[in-house]
């Protein structure tokens, strides 16, 4: 069993560029979450991706910006969950002036 907090887990982030940082909470068969980190960007990137065999679940804990999913962009905010089927071309981006934090959880499901 693992406790920690939001609070705790924004300051042992792994950076993976300058846009994103994140750190991990939980693995287990066929699972993982943790917490990911959106920095605001200047430019907006077309790239997308893809999980062949999970499915996405997210909640945004900090923050605002927005998923772009299926040629739409949801705006997200605090308090709001996000399914996204395996397979499904997506991308998460910060607001021009606020940073986005989610809590993710990646599910096998193929």
């Amino acid at each position: 069993m693992k406790i920690t907090t939001v609070s705790k887990s924004l300051r042992k982030l792994k950076k993976i560029n300058a846009e994103i940082s994140y750190a991990s909470l939980a693995q287990g068969r066929g699972f993982s979450s943790g917490i990911i980190f959106f920095h605001p960007r200047p430019a907006a990137d077309s790239k997308q991706i893809r999980h062949s065999d999970k499915d996405v679940i997210c909640e945004v804990i900090r923050g605002s910006g927005r998923l772009r999913i299926r040629g739409r962009k949801i705006a997200l905010k605090p308090g709001v969950l996000c399914h996204i089927p395996r397979g499904t071309a997506h991308d998460f981006a910060a607001s021009k002036k606020q940073r986005l934090v989610l809590f993710y959880s990646l599910i096998e499901t193929g």
